[in-house]
């Protein structure tokens, strides 16, 4: 028997809150991570992997409002860690090559939807704080 339509999207739509249930709990177990004063680049990018597959999983559903919310989280907590000086160099150096993927992709979003000035707000931040890295 053939489902309606109404079901059929009502499982779909159930299936998109499984996954992001699903990678939350990773998500939130990363950002732990990230916590702790010992934290190694291997966790920054597991974190960083996390908060990617949300966005995807969030883009391929067409949640565009939660796949800028993912990205904006992840490039805030990439920037912070860009100047966090307990953090060694090489972990603030992966830090500001994650931070700059994910400022592409959060420029690349924004544009699409004519937010320019947002863009631009983000990228001047991005040089403000990972200039003094080098």
């Amino acid at each position: 028997m053939m489902r309606s339509v109404s079901a059929w999207l009502q499982h779909q739509i159930d299936e998109y809150h499984f996954s992001l249930r699903d990678i939350s709990v990773d998500f939130y177990m990363a950002q732990a991570k990230l916590e702790r004063a010992d934290c190694t680049i291997h966790q920054l990018r597991q974190f960083n992997d996390a908060c990617q597959d949300m966005a995807e999983i969030c883009q391929l559903n067409g949640d565009d409002q939660s796949y800028l919310h993912t990205l904006g989280k992840l490039h805030y907590r990439l920037v912070q860690e860009i100047g966090n000086p307990d953090r060694d160099r090489l972990f603030r150096l992966q830090a500001w090559q994650l931070a700059r993927l994910s400022l592409t992709r959060l420029c690349h979003q924004l544009a699409l939807v004519g937010e320019w000035n947002k863009a631009t707000e983000l990228q001047s931040d991005f040089v403000r704080h990972a200039g003094g890295i080098f």
